[in-house]
């Protein structure tokens, strides 16, 4: 059954925290909040983490999100379904499968972010991407 398509992106309440704490830190200072939830999402989908909203505080109107990294959320919730592309009529699905990764990845990248220096994170982050990239060339 299609549900109420949402009109923000949600977090969290205990989240919201995170992501303002992680909005301080030099690596992430000056960028949108949708910069931080969608390396949430893509740490918590990384990790297969994957955590249910109990409470929901709203954190960004979708209105805002660029269509490119919606295109990026609809891509995991195809692949969460099984390539299922009936999950794209249901655009509440869709957004609740991107909360529930980056409700599981935030706490990781906090830990990542806030764990060691910043240069560190920086080249972990580098050496992982290079790692994925080769691993699909091959």
């Amino acid at each position: 059954m299609k549900s109420k398509s949402p009109d923000r992106l949600s977090c969290r309440k205990g989240d919201r925290e995170i992501y303002d704490l992680l909005k301080k830190e030099e690596l992430l200072k000056g960028k949108p909040l949708i910069d931080i939830f969608m390396m949430a999402l893509t740490t918590g989908y990384k990790e297969k983490h994957r955590v249910k909203l109990d409470t929901k505080d709203g954190l960004i109107l979708l209105y805002h999100v660029p269509t490119k990294l919606k295109s990026i959320m609809k891509a995991i919730a195809i692949a969460e379904e099984e390539a299922d592309l009936n999950v794209l009529l249901d655009e509440a699905k869709v957004y609740s499968i991107a909360e529930e990764y980056a409700a599981g990845g935030i706490k990781i990248l906090k830990t990542k972010v806030l764990g060691g220096e910043f240069g560190s994170y920086i080249k972990k982050l580098e050496s992982e991407l290079v790692d994925e990239f080769e691993k699909i060339k091959k």
